[in-house]
C-alpha cells in the first residue's frame, strides 16, 4: 500500500495589504440625488480620468452599492473621452457602452440599470478642482 504524500499546510494568516493605488482611488466619486427623476440630473459623477475602461467599472460598483442595480448600458457623448470599448467588465458584470456624436447635454451620461431604472448623471471633468467638485456633489438634489 502506497502512502499518499501530505499536502503542504494551509496558510490561514490574513493577507498583507497589496501594493497598489490607495483605496480612495479605487472608488468612484459619485453623489446621487435622494429623489431621482425629479430634475434634469439624478446625480454628479467626478471621474478621475477620461478612460472609460477604468472609470465605468468603478462607477458600476458605486451605483450598485447605492441602488442595488448595476449599469447595463452606459451612454455618453464621445467628445471628452478616450476611445471607449463596446463593453466593459466590472466585478459585478458586463456593461455595454454606446456613444452619441452630438448630444444635447454633452456633460451628462445616461445609465440604463439592470432593474430597468434609468439615471442621468452630470459629469464633472477629471481636472475639476477639488473644492468646486465637492461643492457640486454636496448640492445634489437641492
Amino acid at each position: 500500500m502506497n502512502a499518499m504524500p501530505l499536502s503542504p499546510p494551509i496558510d490561514t494568516s490574513l493577507p498583507k495589504a497589496a501594493a497598489g493605488p490607495p483605496l480612495d482611488e479605487l472608488t468612484s466619486r459619485l453623489a446621487l440625488s435622494p429623489h431621482p427623476g425629479m430634475s434634469a440630473s439624478d446625480g454628479v459623477w467626478w471621474p478621475r480620468s477620461s478612460d472609460l475602461r477604468v472609470e465605468v467599472p468603478l462607477l458600476d460598483v458605486a451605483v450598485h452599492d447605492r441602488t442595488r442595480a448595476r449599469i447595463a448600458r452606459f451612454g455618453y457623448e464621445r467628445a471628452g473621452w478616450e476611445d471607449g470599448p463596446r463593453t466593459v467588465r466590472s466585478p459585478i458584470g458586463i456593461t455595454h457602452l454606446g456613444w452619441f456624436e452630438h448630444s444635447r447635454f454633452p456633460d451628462h451620461v445616461l445609465l440604463s440599470l439592470s432593474n430597468y431604472g434609468r439615471l442621468v448623471l452630470t459629469v464633472l471633468p477629471p481636472d475639476t478642482d477639488g473644492e468646486t467638485a465637492r461643492t457640486a456633489m454636496a448640492t445634489v438634489g437641492e
